[in-house]
């Protein structure tokens, strides 16, 4: 198979935000969903929702994989971040950055919205 005939696979999520990997990690830990924590390694960075300029969805798999269960942790005094399940509801297809400190952008994430920090 040539280069050109293989597909590029997206990034970690880990490499591109490990700040946001280490939060879900703890808080699903937290909530009793160790199997769930241990799918953030595996995610892969699939960009950003583009159906408008200020979307906070990040996807981590294909469109198609998502599901339409979500956990939102929305706790007063913790950052907000809306995890939507994948079909098979054991590992996550996207999320909602609601209100998390993302830092900087990456050079691994050169389309990130304005609107998220």
């Amino acid at each position: 198979m040539s280069e050109m005939e293989m597909e590029i696979e997206p990034p970690l999520l880990a490499d591109v935000y490990p700040a946001l990997v280490s939060f879900l990690d703890a808080a699903l830990v937290a909530e009793g969903l160790p199997l769930l924590a241990q799918a953030l390694v595996r995610l892969r960075f699939h960009g950003w929702c583009r159906c408008s300029p200020s979307c906070t969805y990040l996807r981590t798999a294909p469109t198609t994989r998502a599901a339409d269960a979500w956990f939102h942790f929305d706790d007063e005094d913790a950052p907000r971040v809306w995890l939507q399940l994948d079909q098979d509801h054991a590992s996550f297809a996207g999320m909602e950055i609601c209100e998390f400190e993302l830092g900087p952008a990456p050079a691994l994430d050169p389309d990130r919205p304005v609107d998220v920090l």
